[in-house]
């Protein structure tokens, strides 16, 4: 006996961009230190990943979301995000970027424009997603000659089921959000548009009219961490990226991100990653190299 299902044809099926790829696939480990990937965000692509062990804390845009095994999180182009173990046992998922994707009529690069839906409980699909990037990157590992044409198939498979969940999507009353914080998020907002700058607390405090000391308060208890120092991950952030990028300098991006002292660059940035960053952009999936080998960074 068997059963045979027809597939339906569905106009209100998901629609994707035609042109849209996968960019590049990892299988990331972070702990709670931030080294592994300072706060950040991607102009040409949208993330999705699939924690797959662990507990993580993760900021994305204004809000932060706690994952646990199972869980997809949803990262559109141009949103500051990072990601960071909940304990002092790591955090690991698989997360593959994707590069001219405009879905379901939204803007160019938003997987979904519902800060709700940026962390999803993957329910019945977990077990085959997790499977599909472990085969994935098995055949990156042993460079498949057709591990473009599978990536495109899991690729669309993957942004229908997150699609559909994304439709099903109903907010519990303890679905993870931060209270909105209208005076932090100016501040917030202030340094990501200035973190190239070398603006001192007086200069946040008196653009936006607030004591410096207040400032200072409200800011580190909503985030963690100082104004300066969210400044210094913005800016390392950056540099990731750039890193990964472009073939720019290290000494031309110290400057873009800004500092004017490439060594003090070199210097915070290792402090913060763990390592220089010409290691760092050697490690880096967005290598020049022949796809294939295994990427320890993201």
């Amino acid at each position: 006996m068997f059963h045979m299902y027809a597939i339906p044809t569905n106009s209100a099926a998901p629609r994707f961009s035609g042109r849209y790829r996968m960019r590049y696939l990892t299988n990331t480990s972070v702990d709670n230190s931030g080294s592994a990937r300072a706060i950040h965000c991607h102009a040409e692509v949208a993330e999705i990943a699939l924690v797959y062990s662990g507990c993580g804390v993760h900021s994305i845009g204004k809000q932060q979301y706690n994952s646990k095994p199972g869980d997809l999180l949803l990262y559109n182009a141009n949103i500051l995000h990072q990601d960071l173990s909940a304990s002092t046992d790591s955090v690991n998922f698989f997360l593959c970027a994707i590069s001219d994707l405009q879905m379901n009529g939204q803007a160019p690069g938003v997987i979904s424009a519902n800060p709700d839906c940026f962390l999803l409980k993957s329910g019945i699909y977990s077990d085959f997603l997790l499977r599909g990037f472990q085969v994935l990157e098995r055949c990156l590992q042993e460079r498949s000659p057709n591990v473009s044409a599978m990536s495109q198939g899991f690729l669309t498979t993957l942004l229908a089921i997150v699609s559909e969940l994304c439709v099903s999507f109903e907010r519990t009353a303890d679905a993870p959000h931060m209270e909105e914080l209208p005076l932090v998020e100016k501040i917030r907002t202030y340094i990501d548009y200035n973190y190239t700058n070398n603006f001192s607390l007086a200069d946040l405090a008196e653009a936006l009219h607030i004591s410096r000391y207040h400032a200072s308060h409200i800011f580190s208890d909503a985030y963690g961490v100082s104004i300066i120092h969210y400044r210094t991950l913005r800016r390392i952030g950056e540099a990731q990226s750039l890193l990964t990028s472009s073939d720019e300098s290290i000494t031309r991006i110290a400057s873009n991100v800004g500092y004017d002292d490439p060594n003090q660059f070199s210097q915070t940035f290792a402090k913060i990653v763990g390592m220089p960053p010409s290691k760092y952009r050697s490690l880096s999936v967005w290598s020049r190299r022949n796809y294939g080998g295994r990427k320890d960074s993201q």
